[in-house]
């Protein structure tokens, strides 16, 4: 095993030395229409003590993590959707804690993010689910392709760090236990959310997360952080998932240890992807990034298996939206493999809550 670890790391710094020796080129497609964004009413600046349910709050969309360290006027003003459940006991007088919760890539789900949502609430922590996917015009019928392409798990970043500073205006909400959580894809966010750089440009000054909770999120990509906010990060995966590289993400995590941030995982051995979900557990032949090797360059751009992407052209919501699909295209063509199992695993589903309580109780509701 350790053999197999130096290797793959040995790969990822060959990688990372001689990933300038080939670039993507630009494709002259035409650009395709984008769908409407939503009639959102106007951000909430400043909720009531009791406000929850639908609530509405000030994000962007930088496409890109690049735009995350460097963020310019490309990075356009948008309004997100969050569903904020409080527990009966929360108020001005007596504030709770709360969680952010990111959804995956096939967007939120009654039987996972709404469901977390209202057992938080239950446990005394206040939930708030982030529609990220809504805010930028995915529906329903939008279909699983498009969605990656539309929203980013960058756009999630933004979305959890202005979901931070929203409830951190929250009268009911104690500003120095707010906690965030992401499935899948969320849980990709969620492990970005720790970087450093990132929290500088997007924080505005409010304290960091206090903890970091990633359910299966893909380990593809690696940001090279080299500094965390020190928030810990606490990893649940399934070993028969195959989106989740198990050496990749031990590895990300060592890393992220390493620049400042305690770090546990937890591996359920007979455990798929969305474990939570109401589907039936089968393999489904789906976009599955694990193979790909990601690495974020100091400017920004990405190397993907060796090959150099500059991003710097991408201005626009349409040209950030062109951009993806190259990105998507070239990963799909060279490094995705078919699928991975996914579905219902109720064993697992219980075993994962009740360590959820633990690490709850520990960062969010001890004194």
């Amino acid at each position: 095993m350790l053999g197999h670890l130096l290797q793959r790391f040995m790969f990822l710094v060959a990688i990372s030395l001689a990933g300038y020796a080939t670039t993507i080129a630009a494709e002259s497609t035409i650009k395709p229409l984008l769908p409407p964004l939503p009639a959102y009413p106007a951000p909430q600046k400043n909720p009531n003590p009791a406000d929850q349910g639908e609530l509405y709050f000030s994000s962007t969309t930088p496409g890109e993590y690049k735009w995350l360290l460097y963020p310019d006027d490309s990075v356009v003003p948008t309004t997100v959707k969050g569903t904020l459940f409080l527990p009966k006991q929360a108020s001005l007088q007596n504030p709770v804690p709360a969680m952010v919760i990111l959804h995956g890539s096939g967007g939120v789900q009654d039987s996972r993010e709404m469901a977390y949502g209202r057992e938080l609430a239950a446990q005394g922590i206040a939930g708030f689910v982030v529609h990220s996917y809504e805010a930028r015009g995915v529906t329903e019928v939008t279909s699983y392709g498009e969605r990656v392409t539309l929203v980013t798990d960058a756009d999630e970043v933004a979305d959890a760090y202005a979901a931070l500073k929203f409830l951190n205006r929250h009268p009911a909400i104690r500003a120095d236990r707010i906690g965030v959580m992401g499935f899948s894809y969320g849980g990709m966010a969620t492990r970005a959310a720790l970087d450093q750089r990132i929290y500088d440009t997007q924080a505005e000054g409010v304290a960091p997360f206090a903890l970091h909770l990633d359910y299966y999120g893909p380990c593809h990509f690696d940001l090279q952080t080299t500094e965390t906010t020190g928030a810990p990060l606490y990893s649940l995966r399934g070993a028969e998932d195959g989106s989740n590289d198990l050496v990749a993400c031990a590895l990300l995590e060592q890393k992220l240890r390493q620049a400042g941030s305690p770090v546990g995982s937890h591996i359920f051995p007979s455990a798929g992807h969305a474990w939570e979900m109401e589907r039936t557990r089968a393999f489904v032949s789906t976009l599955n990034p694990a193979p790909c090797h990601q690495i974020l360059t100091a400017d920004g751009n990405w190397i993907i298996n060796g090959t150099f992407l500059d991003l710097s052209d991408a201005r626009t919501r349409e040209d950030k939206y062109h951009l993806r699909q190259r990105v998507l295209k070239h990963m799909k063509d060279q490094c995705m493999s078919d699928g991975y199992i996914i579905g219902q695993d109720k064993q697992v589903h219980k075993l994962s809550n009740d360590l959820l309580k633990i690490l709850i109780n520990r960062h969010l509701l001890a004194e």
